[in-house]
Parts: C-alpha cells; structure tokens; sequence
C-alpha cells in the first residue's frame, strides 16, 4: 500500500479475504488502512467471523457496502485501493458514490503475497495431493473400462470425501476417445472408448489448500499414432519441470515445453499456456505462459501440464504440482506418468 501511495485498500476477493484473516464464510468484504482493518460481514457469520478473526475488527451489518464504505470514509483517506478484478460496477459505485476520484485499481495486490508459500501451506498441499491421488488409485483399482465418464468422475470425488478432503478443487474432468481432445470437457453418461486416451484431470481442497493433477489412460495396444503422442507429451513436461527453479522467468518455462513439443512436431495441437499457480485457488498467479512477466521464486507452487489435443482423434495431457526449492524444483503431486501404469 505505501508503495502505491494507498491510504485505505479495499479487498472483496473471498480467497484473499481468508488468506489474511482466516475467515472462510462465502460473504465478507476486507477494509485495511493504518489506524484500521474491519472485516465486514453479515449476521449468518457473527460467531464464526469472532472465531477464526483476530487480525481485524469484526463488523456486522446487513448493508455490507453501505457499511464498509462508512467505515472507509472516517479513515479519511486521500487514495483508496480496491480489487478491481473483484468488484463489479454496482459495487463500486455503492462505495465510491461522491467521491470516486479517489479510488484506484490495485488488481493483484494480495495475489502477489500470495504466490510464495510458507511451509503451512506447503503441507496442507501436500496433504491435498495424497487425498486427491488414492482416490484416483482407488477409483480405478475398480476399473476404468465398461464404466462411464461420469461413474469414474463421481467415484473419483466421493474417495477425496472419504480420504479427508473439504472437496474437489474443481469439477473432476474425464474425457475419453476422440473427447479427450477437449481439454475441459465435461464427463458424460456414456462408457469410456476402450480404443482412445481418457484424460483424467482431479485436484481435492484440503482445509482451503488444493491439489491439481492429470494423468492420461492409454489402451492396453494403442494406435502407433498416440504412442507418440504420449511420448511427445511426456518428453515436453519433463523438460518444463526441469527448467524449473528460483529466477526462471515464468515464460522461460513455457518456453522450453514449447520448444519440445515443436521438435516433436506436436506445438500446433498444444492450445494453452504451460501451467499455473495453485494455493487457496486452483488457479492463481503466477502463470506459466508466453505473456507471463513474473519470475519464479522459493517457495512458489505451480503446475506443469502440456496437452497435445487433435481434433477427431483424442489428446494427452500430463500435469504435476511441482514446488520451487532453493535451487530446483520438487513434485507435490506423484503419480506415474509413463504409459498407463496405473491400470496393470
């Protein structure tokens, strides 16, 4: 905030919101200034806000906006900060109404604290990894072949439940045959093609913290032309998680993992960015792409996940978690990612 000349900082990301005061209900709006911090929120919230809230004060209100911007005014700011990427325009003009010269947007400022973890963080996913990926074994010890997308989706969610987890980080993808060139598609209610790659994308939310992995089942006899694309595949994450360390430029990253899937004749079919922060979201700063100005740092989690998707035929993508060290990185995530080990 000194940086930015802030006197008051606005902060309405829920994820942000919890990252620096632990508050986890799904309504609260964060005032911070110097001579005040208040955390407002509703009276569905009132004991939980006063348990898990000590860095603020709590107030209850239910005109959250009305409120906050009240509590903003008294602080007498001359440049109030706010979260733009957050805060939708009816919300900004309740806070600002009469004096909207004074606001201005600081998009990312808690993201930015938020992209190195501390070894808090760090175990909790870590222990979000282990659910996420005995669920996975645990699911397909039942088999893959003759079930539906949807069976093994749903199996895979009900055994992060059971392990531990709060949830899935995000809605599990399985997409098999020609589908699995859709990089998100959607499990439906038909048996998974014996004869194509199934694309299993999962994560679970461990007490806030997420895991995020994906592994690709091939047939028993694939095609010769998926073999190679798997291998392709394989070979462009291992050469981004081996470009992986403290000040790598984030770019660099994908620029390797680029770089092997266009030796292997495969770049046209790879149609997102190399990967991504993981923390309280399952996607969050920094990211690993061509337009990425970040750079990376002790103690940063990110993902690592080329895919190779051709239209008519089916994809492979293959993703670990991987942890920035004092000199390289480590994988959070471990199951195997060589051809279909984890259904013999």
């Amino acid at each position: 905030m000194a940086r930015g000349r802030e006197d008051a900082f606005l902060c309405a990301r829920l994820s942000n919101i919890r990252y620096l005061t632990g508050f986890t209900g799904s309504d609260a709006v964060l005032a911070v200034s110097p001579v005040g911090v208040y955390l407002v929120t509703d009276g569905r919230y009132t004991e939980q806000a006063r348990a898990e809230v000590s860095a603020a004060e709590v107030v209850i209100s239910d005109g959250k906006w009305r409120e906050v911007s009240r509590r903003i005014r008294r602080m007498r700011p001359g440049r109030v900060g706010f979260e733009s990427r957050w805060l939708s325009v009816e919300q900004f003009r309740a806070v600002s109404r009469g004096w909207e010269s004074r606001w201005t947007a600081s998009p990312d400022r808690v993201e930015a604290l938020r992209m190195r973890k501390d070894p808090g963080e760090l175990r909790l996913m870590e222990s979000a990894a282990i659910i996420a990926s005995g669920a996975v074994l645990a699911a397909l010890s039942r088999g893959a072949w003759g079930r539906t997308e949807a069976d093994l989706a749903g199996d895979v969610e009900a055994g992060m439940k059971r392990l531990g987890a709060n949830e899935s980080s995000f809605r599990t993808i399985v997409a098999s045959g020609p589908r699995s060139a859709m990089p998100h598609a959607e499990p439906l209610d038909q048996p998974i093609d014996p004869a194509g790659p199934v694309v299993l994308d999962f994560g679970a939310r461990f007490r806030g913290y997420c895991s995020d992995e994906t592994v690709t089942l091939m047939p028993p006899r694939p095609v010769r032309r998926l073999s190679r694309v798997f291998d392709a595949v394989r070979k462009a994450q291992a050469a981004g998680i081996a470009s992986v360390g403290p000040g790598v430029p984030c770019r660099e990253v994908d620029l390797r993992v680029r770089e092997s899937l266009d030796r292997s004749g495969y770049l046209k079919y790879f149609v997102h960015s190399t990967g991504h922060g993981v923390g309280l979201d399952v996607h969050e700063r920094p990211t690993l792409s061509p337009r990425s100005t970040d750079r990376l740092a002790e103690g940063m989690v990110v993902t690592v996940e080329p895919g190779v998707y051709i239209p008519g035929v089916g994809g492979v993508r293959l993703e670990d978690t991987v942890r920035v060290g004092a000199s390289s990185a480590s994988r959070v995530t471990y199951l195997p990612k060589s051809l279909s080990p984890l259904l013999r």
